[in-house]
């Protein structure tokens, strides 16, 4: 992500905060986006047949179904296209609803990990609206580095925390 983006970024996280609390979620309402920015992510020309029932029961029993990103970065990574590959089909074939939950490192201000967090899901959603996920059945959320999966302070740590949580209700 370029300078000029990072701040623009940290600008409207604080906008929208107005100081930003330390619990603080920010939650976005859908709206029409452009093409999402996927590194080598992106879905297929054609939709896949879906997957059988067995492997959708398995993600939604698993309850720990997340996509994970690189540092300082809002861009998909190759490994996040199979899994929003199953859950699209679990949205789009079972009219499920759909949580983003954005995560980021303990690393940056809590403003600007709030402003990445909700980058990353909004990655996330445009990638799932553009796979025909209708947009109204998904929520993103912000939780900045507030929520760690890995409570560690190393490099090992920091990459648990560098994603997306994906929540079919």
């Amino acid at each position: 992500m370029r300078l000029l983006e990072r701040c623009a970024l940290v600008v409207a996280a604080t906008a929208l905060g107005g100081g930003c609390s330390h619990n603080q979620k920010v939650a976005s309402a859908p709206a029409a986006h452009p093409a999402p920015a996927v590194a080598a992510a992106r879905p297929p020309a054609r939709a896949k047949a879906p997957p059988p029932p067995v492997e959708v029961a398995k993600h939604k029993e698993s309850g720990d179904e997340a996509i994970y990103f690189d540092f300082d970065s809002s861009t998909l990574r190759s490994d996040a296209g199979q899994v929003l590959q199953g859950v699209a089909d679990a949205v789009r074939g079972q009219g499920h609803a759909l949580e983003i939950d954005g995560n980021c490192d303990e690393l940056g201000t809590t403003e600007y990990n709030l402003a990445l967090g909700e980058a990353r899901a909004r990655a996330a959603k445009d990638y799932l609206v553009h796979m025909g996920v209708p947009a109204d059945r998904i929520t993103t959320l912000s939780y900045g580095s507030e929520r760690p999966k890995d409570p560690g302070h190393d490099e090992s740590a920091h990459a648990k925390n560098r994603r997306d949580d994906l929540v079919v209700r």
